[in-house]
């Protein structure tokens, strides 16, 4: 089975003006270069070399090729834009999940339904028990426990670790004899 050939692009057309490797040079919609190109009267499709050479020299370029830059710097900004805003809002949310955990554990709770609150809090409980090894000033299993903060006992108790019974501690330092085990 043969592909059909695709027929070539109308006069006029997005397709004619911008042809693809025109829109890679750019990083930047087909749509958008052909509007770009329209407001300034441009008929003729615009060839890779001539956009090379807009590209290379700014400069230089006709009242087109500066459309089609700032076109392509305008897209550039917005999809950086973008990143960032996507960015904040998973920083942001993680945030207002790790306070929500923080409460509950706070607060006693034993459980948790969601599976990102769990992570979370397995996670500091790691963080609580890695406090707890280093607590110990001679010897492991013998914790210095006021330089545990509140929250670090609440994710010890969640997670069944009592740091007064050094066997149900989840780490030890190395020349603890539990290390092994």
């Amino acid at each position: 089975m043969s592909r059909r050939k695709r027929p070539p692009p109308e006069p006029g057309s997005d397709r004619y003006l911008c042809p693809a490797p025109v829109c890679g040079l750019f990083a930047v919609k087909r749509h958008v270069l052909a509007a770009a190109l329209r407001e300034q009267g441009r008929t003729a499709p615009v060839t890779l070399a001539e956009a090379r050479r807009w590209r290379d020299d700014p400069e230089s370029a006709p009242p087109e090729g500066i459309a089609v830059l700032a076109a392509a710097a305008a897209e550039k900004a917005c999809r950086l834009y973008a990143d960032l805003q996507r960015e904040f809002d998973e920083e942001y949310r993680s945030v207002v999940l790790t306070e929500r955990v923080k409460r509950r554990l706070l607060a006693g709770a034993r459980r948790f339904r969601r599976v990102q609150d769990i992570v979370i809090a397995k996670d500091m409980a790691w963080q609580a028990a890695v406090e707890l090894a280093h607590s110990c000033p001679g010897e492991c299993g013998d914790p210095d426990l006021s330089a545990l903060l509140p929250i670090d006992h609440a994710a010890l108790r969640w997670a069944g670790v009592d740091p007064l019974r050094h066997e149900t501690w989840p780490l030890h330092l190395a020349d603890c004899p539990h290390a092994a085990d």
